[in-house]
C-alpha cells in the first residue's frame, strides 16, 4: 500500500487512562477489550506502527497492566517505532499535558514552554478504543491538516461515509449520533492534531470530556452553563443549534434538524471553538471511517466483534471510500 507522504514527523499519544470518568464496557476498559483474541489497543498500535509521519507512540495509563499487555503473546507483530508506557494522572486532561511533557527532551523541568523551541510542537492524540484504525486514513488527517496553521485540528467523518457500517440485512451495525451542521452531518472520529501549548484554556479540555456523553440532558445543561461561564455567551447560539439538532434527530423529527442545523455553519462553529479555547481549531473531514467506529457501549462491541473482519477488509482499500470530501 502506497501511503501518502508528508515531511515531518508526529510523536502520537494513546490516551488509555483507568479513571472514574472514563467510559467502560462489560465493567472493562474498552482498550483491554478482544476481538478475535487480540486486545483492541494492540490493533490500535498495529495502525499506528505503519503510518509514515507518525514518529514514537506513547500510551498512557496503568504501567503494569500495558506492560503485560505488549510483552503478552497477543502482541504477534514487531514493533518497529519506539513505544513508550507513561503512568496515568488524575483526569484526561492531565494524561495529555503529562505525556506530551515526555516528547520533549527534559519537558517536565522547562521553565517558559510557551518561548520555547517546543512551543509549536504538535503531537497526535488517538482513541484507544477504535480498533478499525487504518495507516492510510491517519496518514490523510496528518497530511491534510495544515497544522502549521493551526493549534488543534480535530478529525470528523461523514454520516455518508458512515452508513455502511449500519445494520443491515440482519446484521448488526454501528448507527452514530452526528454534529448537525450547515454543510453536513458528522462524527467526531478522535483524531486530534494539537499543539498543546498554544492552547491557552488547556484546562478547559477537561470539562469538555466531562460533559461529553450529551444524550444526558443534565450534562447538556452543565456545559451550555460552562461555556457561559467563559463570558461568550454569544457562542451559544452554535452549541444550542448542534445540541437541538442532536434532539430532534433522536426523535426523527429531520425537518427540526434542518431548522437548527442552518444555525450552525461549520466555520462560525470553528471561530467560536478557537475563541474558547483561544486557540486556531479547525475541523477536518477525512473521508475514511475507522477513526470514528469506536465502541460506545455493549451493543457496539457486539457489532464490531461480529462484523470485524468484513469491515476491516472493507476499509483496507482507500479507493472504497464511498464519496468525496465535499470540502
Amino acid at each position: 500500500m502506497n501511503l501518502m507522504q508528508t515531511d515531518k514527523k508526529f510523536d502520537a499519544v494513546l490516551v488509555a487512562g483507568e479513571g472514574e470518568s472514563s467510559y467502560k464496557v462489560y465493567h472493562q476498559h474498552k482498550a483491554f477489550l478482544k476481538i478475535n483474541n487480540k486486545c483492541i489497543i494492540n490493533y490500535v498500535v498495529d495502525a499506528l506502527q505503519k503510518v509514515n509521519s507518525i514518529r514514537d507512540i506513547y500510551i498512557v495509563g496503568l504501567r503494569d497492566k500495558l506492560n503485560e499487555i505488549f510483552k503478552s503473546s497477543e502482541a504477534d507483530f514487531e514493533y518497529s517505532k519506539p513505544i513508550h508506557i507513561i503512568p496515568q494522572k488524575n483526569n484526561l486532561y492531565e494524561n495529555i499535558w503529562h505525556t506530551f511533557l515526555q516528547t520533549i527532551p527534559d519537558g517536565e523541568n522547562m521553565q517558559d514552554l510557551e518561548n520555547s523551541a517546543y512551543a509549536d510542537k504538535a503531537v497526535l492524540i488517538v482513541p484507544c478504543d477504535s480498533p478499525l484504525l487504518t495507516p492510510h486514513e491517519v496518514e490523510h488527517f496528518i497530511s491534510h491538516s495544515q497544522i502549521e496553521n493551526h493549534d488543534h485540528v480535530l478529525g470528523l467523518t461523514s454520516k455518508q461515509n458512515l452508513e455502511f457500517f449500519y445494520p443491515r440485512d440482519g446484521k448488526p451495525g454501528i448507527k452514530m449520533a452526528y454534529l448537525h451542521l450547515k454543510e453536513n452531518s458528522y462524527r467526531i472520529n478522535n483524531l486530534h492534531l494539537v499543539k498543546p501549548i498554544r492552547i491557552e484554556n488547556r484546562e478547559y479540555i477537561q470539562k469538555m470530556y466531562q460533559y461529553r456523553h450529551q444524550r444526558n440532558f443534565k450534562n447538556m445543561v452543565l456545559f451550555g452553563l460552562s461555556l457561559l461561564g467563559k463570558d461568550k455567551a454569544k457562542h451559544y447560539q452554535y452549541y444550542f443549534g448542534v445540541q437541538m439538532g442532536l434532539l430532534f434527530a433522536s426523535l426523527g423529527l429531520e425537518s427540526m434538524v434542518r431548522v437548527f442545523r442552518s444555525l450552525t455553519p461549520k466555520k462560525a462553529l470553528e471561530k467560536s471553538i478557537s475563541n474558547i479555547l483561544k486557540a486556531r481549531f479547525m475541523g477536518l473531514e477525512v473521508p475514511y471511517a475507522g477513526a470514528a467506529l469506536d465502541i460506545d457501549n455493549d451493543r457496539d462491541y457486539e457489532a464490531i466483534k461480529i462484523r470485524f473482519n468484513e469491515w476491516r477488509e472493507y476499509l483496507s482499500h482507500p479507493e472504497k471510500s464511498p464519496l468525496p470530501l465535499s470540502q
